[in-house]
């Protein structure tokens, strides 16, 4: 059986940060805004602490995508 991959892509998250920066006063707007365009590309478990645990032959992968996701954080 072939398994499918799904790896975020640079241009797959281009306006993850949003149409305004974060500051004092946008917290709830602004964490709205990344889990729903998280969870639209099936990644809201990079924030939602419900990763896969690291023996689990996927975890390189998510890991990966973790630390592309903190990027565009």
């Amino acid at each position: 059986m072939i398994e499918i991959v799904n790896i975020v892509e640079p241009n797959e998250l281009p306006n993850l940060v949003g149409p305004s920066r974060l500051d004092d006063h946008n917290y709830l707007q602004w964490a709205q805004y990344i889990c729903t365009t998280l969870k639209g590309r099936k990644k809201l478990s990079h924030i939602e602490g419900s990763g896969i645990p690291r023996d689990d032959p996927k975890f390189e992968v998510w890991d990966d995508e973790d630390y592309f996701i903190m990027t565009w954080l």
